[in-house]
């Protein structure tokens, strides 16, 4: 004869939920549940099987990755957005200044070089800064470069030769000129570097002269382009 009382059977309560039974209350569900039978497996395996913490603990291992992924992801793009406005900012204020200038000399490039970089990010960066004039060939219909300044102090393009950033040549006459200022930044990550590859941006911005028809840049008071 068993020496167990026989009880009605309920559904044994998943974790951190009791009595599915009809109408009755979680406590009077816990004092339905059946007597303690002989198990076939040991103790040690159905605890562990039944253990709430040990799912949460898989839960938390299969999502923390994605989740880590998600936030860095949401902050670096964040930032990354933040650096392509400053350098289309940038661009766009190194051409509108340089078109309110009759003449440019190399100091005064040099000085709107150095706001650029700083509108860019405070402090020193590793950028690519170019202020270019450009004019229609009358000879070729072409647009040429009329004079090129970067901020290490270089002609990055040489006179006369063709320019071919600007894709609508009917911006330009012949007796005009037009202001190109082009920036090239690479943002790399401080905090993901290692993570996320460094992002090129390329920006031009284009202007025409304000107080002339062209802008002429003069190496002295007396030595200018024409």
């Amino acid at each position: 004869m068993s020496v167990f009382r026989k009880r009605p059977v309920l559904p044994s309560p998943a974790c951190g939920r009791v009595g599915r039974g009809e109408g009755l209350s979680a406590s009077a569900a816990l004092a339905e549940r059946p007597s303690p039978l002989p198990l076939s497996r040991s103790a040690g395996e159905g605890s562990f099987l039944q253990s709430c913490a040990g799912l949460a603990a898989l839960e938390f291992a299969l999502f923390a990755p994605m989740m880590v992924v998600l936030f860095f992801g949401i902050v670096e793009g964040s930032n990354a957005f933040a650096v392509s406005r400053r350098v289309s900012l940038a661009v766009n204020t190194l051409a509108d200044l340089a078109s309110q200038e009759a003449q440019l000399d190399a100091a005064q490039i040099s000085d709107l070089f150095e706001g650029v970089e700083q509108i860019i990010q405070q402090g020193s960066i590793t950028a690519e800064v170019r202020l270019v004039s450009v004019i229609i060939d009358p000879d070729t219909d072409e647009i040429v470069v009329h004079w090129s300044r970067d901020n290490s102090g270089s002609e990055p393009y040489a006179p006369g030769s063709e320019y071919t950033g600007l894709a609508d040549p009917s911006l330009l006459d012949s007796s005009t000129s037009l202001v190109v200022g082009e920036v090239e930044y690479t943002y790399s990550s401080a905090l993901t570097k290692r993570l996320i590859a460094p992002i090129d941006f390329n920006k031009m911005a284009t202007r025409w002269p304000r107080r002339s028809a062209r802008v002429q840049f003069c190496q002295a008071p007396d030595d200018c382009t024409s």
